[in-house]
């Protein structure tokens, strides 16, 4: 059995990376075939429709992917240990985005692929929600509001970094996006206190 999961990850990495290099090669995502993919990934036909229904399927799997990789970068178990070190989260982002940089920039840019990182967000939106919720006592529509607003904050600025729009450096952006999160969110968190 355990030789059957090894190909199995095999192929739908092989598929992934594939899928990676087209989405580099083709601006307009409805011009991956599975064909090229198959070709590119180095498998038949038949073994990518055992993995996968299409490629929107495919797809989907960068969607859970990346959130779960997000979440567990903001890391639910120590959020408020992590959201009181201002800039802990950015650079956990940075160098998370920096592992496939030409990729992200493809689905944060191309409006084609920008539907992956809408799935994203929602989803690492109701990630983040509940660990708000439960760490800050919040009622489930501001602690959503919240995870809403920082993750939203977080994409934009990679999004706009990315695109060369602001003509910032990293620490720029960085002291920015700290800056606007903590004042942003500092009422809900803390209603009693002044900054």
């Amino acid at each position: 059995m355990p030789a059957t999961d090894l190909r199995v990850q095999r192929t739908q990495t092989a598929l992934k990376k594939a899928f990676r290099t087209l989405a580099l090669k083709y601006p307009r995502y409805r011009d991956i075939t599975v064909k090229e993919l198959t070709s590119v990934a180095n498998i038949n036909r038949k073994t990518f429709y055992l993995h996968f229904d299409s490629i929107d399927d495919l797809a989907e799997t960068f969607v859970q992917e990346g959130a779960d990789k997000i979440l567990a970068l903001i890391d639910p178990q120590d959020f408020k240990k992590n959201i009181s070190q201002p800039g802990l989260i950015f650079d956990r982002l940075v160098t998370y985005f920096r592992q496939s940089e030409a990729f992200h920039r493809v689905i944060l840019l191309n409006d084609d692929y920008s539907f992956l990182s809408r799935k994203i967000h929602a989803a690492v939106v109701a990630g983040l929600t509940t660990t708000i919720q439960t760490n800050y006592h919040l009622s489930a529509i501001d602690a959503k509001v919240c995870s809403s607003f920082l993750i939203h904050n977080n994409l934009t600025f990679f999004r706009l970094y990315f695109n060369g729009d602001l003509g910032l450096t990293l620490a720029e952006l960085k002291q920015r996006l700290v800056s606007l999160n903590t004042y942003g969110i500092h009422q809900f968190f803390y209603p009693n206190q002044s900054l």
